[in-house]
């Protein structure tokens, strides 16, 4: 958002003021909404009498936390601290900047973590190999605030060890001064006769990541996201085939985000994070480029809250996963760093500009039409990887 460094600035002021706690609750009044200012006198008056209490921990008395950087509005770790009794030197936040990290971390068995932070497809694989522990969400009641489509997740059945932290799209975004119809549909990207290829051509690109294209392309052609058959299949790759002489190229993070930036390209398969970033680095782009889910429907990416096998303190990680769903703490969060929650009673809390923006929160139309990618078994990812070897050399 253009207006990202002055929010961050005040829920920092908010959160760490005087009253600690009770600011906490600052994005209710950052709305000016009356009922949300009486909550916060009221919380205002609850943390006066607690300070004057000498707080013990009710848990391990330590947490060693493991996020994404730039992932979190750190002045919430001195407000788990206040709430839970728990000296803030004793909660340790470190950054990670590929999920490759806590993975290999993982897998060494001595994480050293009570929580981390992993990507859907992540959390599949770590459960497959048995590094994370099962969460007992009898110790989590903040969880009845999760919305019902981040719970039983095809990745995490029954959420036994993850619960979603924060959540995303992919879709695409497009350069409006170049651009003016923008993206709406997918025919326009997969079907040479609609034009838009032709016109476009060699400015566009999709994302190199086979999976995302190959479903995407599914549901253009009115087919099952879970259909791998040799009949879905080959129609996929007849499509990608044509399509692959009209894009500029297969694309990641760094490519689209500086083609689009300096205009080289027009339009790029995208994930919302990286668009939202764009925007917050480079603000003079907010106004030039766009993103949406096509009509048709995108894939939903989340990123979840998970205890490691070898977590010390998972009593302390329990608390700290249900702290950290609460409403008011979602929202407080969400404004600051400019990613959509799982809890939708946060949204009173959260400024309408970022409520209405739908890079970030998609309108309910097309949220109703937001997939998870499958979770492909060691068949299927074999089709995958010889269509997509078969498509790159065409």
């Amino acid at each position: 958002m253009s207006d990202k460094v002055s929010r961050r600035s005040f829920l920092k002021v908010a959160i760490t003021g005087a009253v600690g706690f009770a600011l906490g609750y600052g994005a209710g009044w950052f709305l000016g909404s009356s009922i949300n200012q009486a909550r916060i006198v009221e919380l205002m008056r609850e943390i006066e009498e607690l300070k004057s209490l000498k707080i013990k921990p009710t848990f391990e008395g330590k947490i060693n936390i493991y996020n994404w950087s730039y992932y979190i509005n750190e002045a919430l770790l001195d407000v788990f601290a206040g709430k839970t009794g728990i000296s803030r030197g004793e909660i340790v936040y470190d950054v990670f900047e590929d999920p490759a990290e806590p993975l290999a971390k993982l897998e060494a068995g001595r994480s050293g973590y009570d929580v981390i932070i992993l990507p859907d497809y992540c959390v599949h694989y770590a459960i497959k190999r048995n590094l994370l522990k099962e969460i007992d969400l009898s110790l989590i009641p903040n969880f009845k605030f999760v919305d019902e489509e981040f719970k039983n997740p095809p990745f995490d059945p029954g959420n036994r060890h993850s619960i979603t932290y924060m959540w995303g799209t992919t879709g695409f975004a497009w350069r409006s001064d170049l651009v003016p119809e923008g993206v709406v549909s997918l025919r326009q990207i997969f079907d040479p006769n609609a034009g838009f290829l032709e016109k476009y051509k060699r400015k566009i690109t999709m994302l190199e990541e086979a999976l995302e294209v190959v479903v995407s392309c599914k549901v253009f052609l009115g087919r099952n996201i879970n259909d791998w058959s040799d009949k879905t299949l080959e129609e996929v790759k007849e499509v990608l085939k044509r399509q692959k002489q009209y894009i500029a190229a297969y694309a990641g993070t760094s490519v689209y985000y500086e083609g689009l930036s300096s205009g080289a390209i027009y339009v790029a398969h995208s994930y919302n994070g990286d668009i939202m970033r764009l925007w917050s680095d480079k603000p003079e782009t907010k106004d030039k480029v766009k993103y949406r889910v096509p009509e048709e429907g995108g894939t939903k990416w989340t990123d979840n809250l998970c205890i490691p096998k070898d977590s010390q303190h998972p009593i302390t990680a329990h608390e700290f996963i249900n702290f950290l769903l609460d409403p008011v703490v979602e929202a407080i969060n969400s404004t600051y760093i400019g990613y959509a929650n799982p809890v939708s009673a946060s949204k009173v809390f959260i400024p309408e500009d970022i409520l209405n923006e739908p890079a970030v929160y998609p309108p309910d139309e097309i949220r109703r039409k937001l997939w998870f990618l499958p979770m492909l078994t060691e068949e299927e990812k074999r089709k995958l990887d010889a269509l997509w070897e078969e498509v790159k050399i065409s």
